[in-house]
């Protein structure tokens, strides 16, 4: 098994569009189309012949000794042709197949170029770079009728829709062999127009970054437009064959990406795509019954004496989930991303059948069904007893399944202002994994900043700033669209929830070394300075309602507004001690 690959995998299903494939000439050696070096060799021996010399068995030698310089592609072009017209005369018989190459199946679309095509086809990926002059990719999307937005020179971007309302964009860099204008020789190569830079870089920034075929060797062009990039949101995998060299091992490096040799291009984008698709058909898998539980609960909530059938269907929905906790003992699996990944995935897949029928049950719930949704999420988040020797990180991540529930209620209980359900649920207590008998408080656990935030960015294959905070904002959002319809509503519910969690547990645990401490989320660092947020005006309902605001007649803070304010002063303090990076 190949855990470079798996991480890869789980990365692209889970943020899915999100990556960027940037292919070099190996992708299509397959193809007999040979690499730029192997382009470079046969040049040389063309040029000799010109010189009417004999370059003999190593033509690059022969190269460096005759001009002094270290021999590509670029160099030897300007040698043999003036003219941009002339390289594309020279370059055309290494990309179009004669007719016995035609026959011989040569110079065709790779296994790796149609495995490409499925995954563009399927949405996860939607912009792919490559240094490559051939047609090899185009090919393989049209023969599965995916038309790609084809960018050959600066002047094709204009007019390009948003990324994100098309289904591929193939950037070539360096432009196509049929189009004179394309960029080839070391002068070219080592500074692009402006707007293409600019567009490239704003692909790096925006996108992770999955390369093939490409070495970092040649491309000082592309080289630099990595390192003018800051943004290092998502993960970035580097792919090479055989021993990886030192510019990509460095540029790797620099983007705080990972370097990972694989055998061929064929076999890794076969894999690839045969991962995702295994992960795709486990989704599949669950008995979706999702349509019918929500009509369900939403009859149920109409009426009290339907309370039994209202919970039973929710421990009914939530068992699938129960089940799996059970089978893994925590405390004895290692933290690392090639054990815990899995985990994270099955956890994800059973979470997205039973949350949208909890986040209806919490919005449409009335008073008196508010201890069968504490039950639930206590239920869930009841830790497994230690005894001896366990890993501190993985006992932690039994928690993350009651994360996700947690927040869910949350934000679909200060969507329809369920407060003193929300109430309860920071009130709730579980039993300590260690200490048994001794109660905490729940949110001392499920928290965004229980598990290591290194280690779940390794899980998850990014650099998010609040990694679970990020990760659950992501995977939260389309299980409310029946209920919250804008976008930025949502971010800022989200929001909300976060900053309680924040206050509340400063509110409640006060000794020990967690004390003037808070877990905190993407709220610290998405805050904005230009307009009033839903969470300004929350807070702004509390300075003008005090002790008759809505969360403290419900019993937050112990009913008094006092304690409200002075928790409030102590988050903020914290707050502007938290330095991110």
């Amino acid at each position: 098994m190949n855990d470079n690959i798996n991480s890869i995998a789980f990365s692209v299903y889970s943020n899915k569009g999100i990556y960027a494939l940037l292919l070099g000439s190996g992708i299509s050696r397959n193809s007999g189309i040979p690499t730029g070096w192997e382009i470079v060799l046969d040049l040389i021996n063309k040029l000799a012949i010109l010189e009417e010399e004999d370059c003999g068995p190593n033509p690059d030698e022969w190269f460096i000794q005759k001009y002094n310089q270290e021999p590509d592609y670029s160099t030897i072009l300007e040698k043999l042709a003036a003219t941009p017209t002339e390289r594309l005369n020279i370059l055309k018989p290494y990309f179009e197949p004669s007719q016995e190459e035609i026959e011989e199946g040569l110079k065709q679309p790779t296994t790796a170029h149609k495995q490409i095509a499925k995954l563009v086809q399927a949405g996860y990926i939607k912009i792919i770079i490559t240094t490559n002059f051939d047609r090899l990719l185009e090919k393989a999307l049209r023969e599965i009728e995916v038309e790609p937005i084809v960018i050959n020179h600066p002047d094709d971007i204009d007019g390009v829709l948003p990324i994100v309302h098309t289904k591929i964009v193939i950037l070539k860099l360096n432009g196509d062999y049929l189009d004179s204008r394309f960029l080839n020789t070391k002068t070219e190569l080592n500074e692009y127009n402006e707007k293409l830079k600019g567009f490239a870089v704003r692909i790096i920034d925006e996108f992770g970054i999955i390369t093939c075929g490409w070495s970092a060797k040649w491309d000082n062009g592309l080289v630099n437009l990595f390192k003018q990039s800051s943004n290092f949101r998502f993960n970035s995998f580097w792919t090479f064959i055989h021993k990886c060299n030192k510019e990509l091992e460095e540029l790797a490096t620099l983007r705080k990406g990972k370097t990972i040799q694989i055998e061929n291009a064929d076999d890794f984008f076969t894999e690839l795509y045969e991962k995702i698709n295994s992960l795709e058909l486990l989704d599949k898998s669950n008995p979706i019954s999702e349509e019918i539980a929500i009509a369900r609960i939403k009859k149920y909530v109409a009426s009290e004496d339907h309370r039994i059938k209202f919970n039973d269907l929710l421990q009914d929905q939530i068992k699938p989930l129960l089940d799996l906790l059970e089978k893994n003992n925590f405390s004895k699996i290692q933290p690392t991303q090639s054990d815990l990944q899995p985990i994270l995935l099955k956890h994800q897949s059973k979470l997205e059948s039973f949350l949208p029928i909890l986040i209806n049950a919490v919005y449409w719930s009335k008073t008196y069904h508010n201890k069968i949704v504490t039950n639930i999420l206590k239920r869930v988040a009841l830790p497994q007893k230690i005894e001896g020797h366990f890993y501190r990180d993985s006992v932690n991540f039994q928690y993350f399944p009651a994360l996700a529930i947690f927040y869910s209620i949350g934000i679909a209980a200060i969507k329809n202002e369920k407060y003193e359900l929300l109430k309860d649920c920071f009130y709730l207590k579980i039993p300590d994994e260690v200490k048994g008998r001794d109660r905490i408080f729940l949110i001392e656990k499920v928290n965004s900043s229980i598990i290591d935030k290194e280690l779940f960015n390794q899980i998850i294959g990014m650099n998010y700033k609040t990694p679970i905070s990020t990760y659950l904002h992501k995977f939260l959002n389309p299980m409310f669209n029946e209920i919250i319809y804008d976008e930025e509503e949502y971010d800022e519910i989200f929001t909300i929830v976060e900053y309680l969690i924040s206050l509340n547990y400063m509110f409640f645990i006060k000794d020990g070394y967690r004390a003037n401490w808070a877990p905190w989320g993407e709220y610290v660092w998405k805050k904005s300075h230009y307009k009033k947020t839903l969470l300004d005006e929350f807070l702004e309902n509390a300075t003008l309602e005090k002790n008759s605001w809505k969360p403290i007649k419900e019993g937050f803070f112990d009913n008094n507004y006092e304690n409200f304010l002075a928790t409030k002063a102590k988050l903020e303090e914290f707050l502007k001690k938290i330095h991110i990076f």
